[in-house]
């Protein structure tokens, strides 16, 4: 069984296993769906571009809808499977990015995901591994208008972005049902939670093309693990609706990940009932000290901890 930790409870080896994973599936792993055109680090770019319309579009598409938790829970499994099979470390997991722990909890670091953009140059990021001056980390898929290839971010610029604090979260994890309705679970959390963090980084992270950023992942890897506590806080909730008679939409439909007439990303298939306990996809937190409250200090949001919570870098 994986288990994803807090980004803050990594260790430099850990920290630097995923940036060369990541690396790896940019620069030397062959693409599935474009072959000779991109890299398999690009096709997941390129799935999610499809999942909020233009070329490639499918239905029924998982944002603004009940399958905003369980596609993207599919979507980050398989890239996390990815990287392991790139670098042959199965002990390789995502983790996740509480961003409602302020300080310097971010993963916004030279030695990890790099930083800001630089104004100077159309908010292109100049630090990290993943700045273009590094030279392997090239952009391949975008939005038609832009066709930059280096990465993007405007942390915090965009009017109205924010991360959201402890109090929201602690709100979105009293919502029930799980839907419908714009006060519901899935639409809040999607709304209060998932959109404003798109918003703050900015950048490529505010485009259909988010997944060209690598905090992308450990952004939905907080939500997924979100849902995972909201699930045992509500235990007599359906932990997914509608339940049935919605086809597309109900638990026995099946994920989309492509047009019909377009090539599968990857193997399988699953249904929504299929993912909806994380066991199930063989993976797992290392963090449910509470099933109500959000940790609010670095150790409490390391549990079980590894031998050493190194300090931030």
């Amino acid at each position: 069984m994986d288990i994803r930790i807090n980004h803050r409870c990594m260790t430099r080896e850990q920290k630097a296993v995923l940036v060369e994973a990541i690396l790896l599936l940019k620069n030397n792993v062959d693409s599935v769906l474009r072959p000779g055109l991109q890299k398999r680090y690009d096709d997941y770019v390129q799935v999610h571009r499809s999942a909020m319309g233009g070329p490639g579009a499918f239905m029924p598409m998982p944002h603004r809808s009940p399958l905003f938790f369980p596609w993207h829970r599919v979507f980050i499994r398989q890239f996390e499977q990815d990287l392991q099979r790139a670098v042959g470390d199965t002990a390789l997991t995502l983790p996740f990015w509480d961003w409602s722990m302020e300080g310097p909890g971010n993963p916004f670091t030279s030695s990890f995901l790099g930083g800001d953009g630089d104004r100077a140059q159309g908010q292109r990021i100049t630090s990290g591994p993943f700045a273009f001056e590094q030279g392997r980390f090239q952009l391949r898929v975008w939005e038609p208008e832009s066709g930059d290839e280096g990465l993007h971010r405007e942390l915090g610029t965009e009017p109205g972005a924010h991360l959201p604090d402890t109090d929201q979260v602690l709100t979105a994890l009293s919502k029930t049902p799980y839907g419908p309705g714009p006060d519901s679970w899935v639409n809040y959390c999607e709304g209060i939670l998932h959109d404003p963090v798109h918003r703050w980084v900015g950048g490529d992270m505010s485009q259909t093309t988010s997944p060209n950023d690598p905090v992308f992942f450990l952004h939905h890897c907080y939500l997924d693990l979100l849902w995972e506590r909201w699930k045992r806080q509500h235990p007599t909730s359906d932990p997914y609706y509608p339940v049935s008679d919605a086809p597309g939409l109900d638990r026995q439909s099946t994920l989309v990940f492509h047009a019909a007439d377009g090539l599968a990303p990857w193997s399988g298939t699953w249904t929504v009932d299929q993912v909806i306990n994380s066991e199930n996809l063989d993976y797992t937190y290392g963090q449910f000290t509470s099933a109500t409250t959000p940790p609010t200090t670095p150790a409490a949001s390391c549990a079980p901890v590894p031998p050493a919570c190194e300090p931030l870098i």
